[in-house]
């Protein structure tokens, strides 16, 4: 939920309340590919209470991996990554996250911050705000709005 907070608050009123459009896209279905054919001597979908990692290494800590299909639209995923490490660093102080694109043969550090923690609070605070809500929020259109599997239901 915290992806789609920092995407779409509509999106997540919609996703909290079950109401789901067509996800038989081929973007996911490509992000499911590259997921299952990508680092595939690593031990994969590791889940822990309301989360699951894509993988996880330790040398020296732990890191958390994300794998994404595309580093285009990075911010859902950085949050998702955020709200992991926000979740696992009373286990482990020595947690780090890796956003990777195998597609691009690109990675990301991410690293959770004071600054973020804090930002992950109020985050965590107004998530159960707004998915309480009557009715969505009203939409405003974004850049990546066409490729939305609400794009109808929102903007039509």
């Amino acid at each position: 939920m915290v992806q789609y907070y920092k995407i779409c608050h509509r999106e997540l009123w919609f996703f909290y309340n079950q109401i789901n459009m067509n996800y038989n896209n081929d973007d996911i279905d490509i992000g499911k590919l590259i997921h299952k054919n990508s680092y595939s001597r690593e031990n994969k979908e590791i889940k822990l209470d309301n989360m699951v990692f894509d993988y996880v290494k330790s040398n020296n800590g732990l890191t958390i991996f994300e794998v994404k299909k595309s580093s285009s639209l990075t911010i859902g995923a950085k949050y998702q990554l955020y709200y992991y490490l926000y979740s696992m660093r009373k286990l482990n102080p020595n947690i780090t996250g890796e956003l990777v694109y195998p597609k691009e043969r690109k990675k990301e550090k991410i690293i959770l911050t004071d600054k973020i923690i804090k930002e992950m609070d109020k985050i965590l605070e107004d998530i159960p705000k707004i998915v309480q809500l009557d009715k969505p929020p009203k939409a405003y259109k974004k850049k990546y709005c066409r490729k939305c599997s609400f794009f109808e239901l929102c903007m039509v």
